[in-house]
């Protein structure tokens, strides 16, 4: 039996294609070929000339909707474990409504008796009621204490020690692991990437004093990654361009893709539009999402800290440092398309093939081919999501203009 969903556009490779039906396998939940017996169509969904595009992608995110990704440690109890796991269910099925299929739930600089109790709840899913995880993304311990950002500095390593050390730390989880963000300048880690990448986790320049050089010869090992550009690592200057140089180096074979938060606090648009312009085909756009994503404002503790959320904006209390990012990713893909000029598929294609490329999910995720699962958003052409399916099943869109959208002016598709 089959679903069809016609008169809709579809949104994919940065396209639009105008009128084109779609069509999906009830039993397995994939994207398949029209069927040549048109009697097994069971379900036709009409989208009255919206917008159908793959469910984005969300590769770096610290915590959703009260829940902190990094929230058990080694005094967690069964108990305390039961009810993570509740509220980790929850805070994903809430995710959803914001158009995220999948996502990355990101682990922050933590002691090693954290990854043990964390990475068995984060391995990859592929659920019909949730947003999906993709692997965790371990943001740390191996980074620069001169760019910590508001990552606990007693838990920072080096990996002088080599393969053990990384073993020390993560434990016998690295199967549930997705992305390991760590500085290449950092005793033994530019030895750990090809270790890294074996075990068939993404390895990702981050929270860096790399310079440049020291950059290229961790492409060379295999970084394919640079986490949340500009945040956390020197600022390019045009006889010295750093780390975030290499997103158009002519120097380097591949050039890596680049996480970028179009939240308009982490990266000013000017430089989020030269970024984007520099590589669009490697550029992805991430949240960095703090736990109080989908919080009121106000004063949160945050284990011996005090977050202030002011709107978007989440700094450290009586400092200037940020301590993540509260702005949807159709948010930031609406920011991207009004800074860069840019059309509503060509965002797209930052959250959903860009991301799936890059973590290897190509065949499975991010795009409106056959084979890929059923996980799809429906939007409108102003780029705000109207409803999500995931895996044969509907769901409402909590991505709402706070104002009326003006008719007059729409997203150029």
């Amino acid at each position: 039996m089959f679903t069809k969903f016609t008169n809709c556009h579809l949104i994919d490779n940065g396209e639009l294609y105008e009128f084109t039906d779609l069509y999906v396998n009830q039993k397995t939940n994939k994207i398949c070929s029209k069927p040549n017996n048109l009697e097994l169509i069971t379900k036709t969904i009409d989208l009255d000339g919206q917008l159908l595009a793959p469910g984005f992608l969300d590769i770096q995110n610290n915590g959703i909707y009260g829940l902190n990704f990094s929230n058990l440690n080694s005094d967690s109890s069964e108990e305390d474990v039961s009810e993570f796991k509740n509220f980790y269910k929850d805070a994903m099925t809430k995710y959803l409504s914001t158009g995220v299929t999948g996502l990355c739930p990101t682990v922050t600089s933590n002691f090693p008796e954290v990854y043990p109790k964390v990475l068995p709840l984060y391995k990859k899913s592929r659920l019909s009621n949730q947003c999906d995880s993709l692997g965790a993304h371990l943001e740390g311990p191996f980074i620069n204490l001169k760019k910590k950002g508001c990552h606990p500095v007693e838990t920072f390593v080096d990996a002088k020690e080599g393969t053990s050390k990384l073993n020390e730390i993560y434990g016998d989880e690295l199967d549930n692991v997705c992305i390991i963000t760590a500085a290449p300048e950092i005793e033994g880690v530019l030895d750990l990437i090809p270790e890294i990448t074996s075990k068939n986790c993404v390895y990702s320049i981050g929270h860096t004093m790399s310079d440049y050089e020291t950059g290229k010869k961790a492409i060379e090992l295999g970084c394919t990654m640079i986490t949340h550009l500009y945040n956390a690592m020197p600022q390019p200057h045009h006889r010295d361009a750093g780390v975030v140089g290499l997103i158009s180096s002519p120097d380097v074979k591949e050039t890596p893709y680049f996480g970028l938060i179009c939240d308009g606090v982490h990266v000013d648009p000017s430089m989020a539009n030269i970024a984007y312009k520099s590589n669009p085909n490697k550029c992805i756009l991430v949240t960095d999402a703090m736990h109080l994503i989908g919080l009121a404002d106000g004063r949160y503790k945050w284990d011996e800290q005090v977050i202030v959320k002011t709107g978007d904006r989440l700094y450290l209390e009586n400092t200037d440092t940020l301590a993540g990012a509260s702005t949807t990713l159709p948010q930031c893909i609406r920011n991207l398309m009004e800074w860069s000029k840019i059309s509503l598929p060509q965002a797209i294609k930052t959250v959903t093939n860009n991301p799936a490329v890059s973590i290897g999910l190509q065949n499975e995720r991010g795009f409106l081919n056959v084979g890929c699962d059923a996980d799809f958003v429906v939007l409108d052409k102003h780029g705000y999501v109207k409803k999500i399916y995931k895996l044969g099943n509907e769901f409402k869109s909590s991505d709402i203009p706070e104002k009326p959208v003006n008719n007059r002016v729409t997203a150029v598709l």
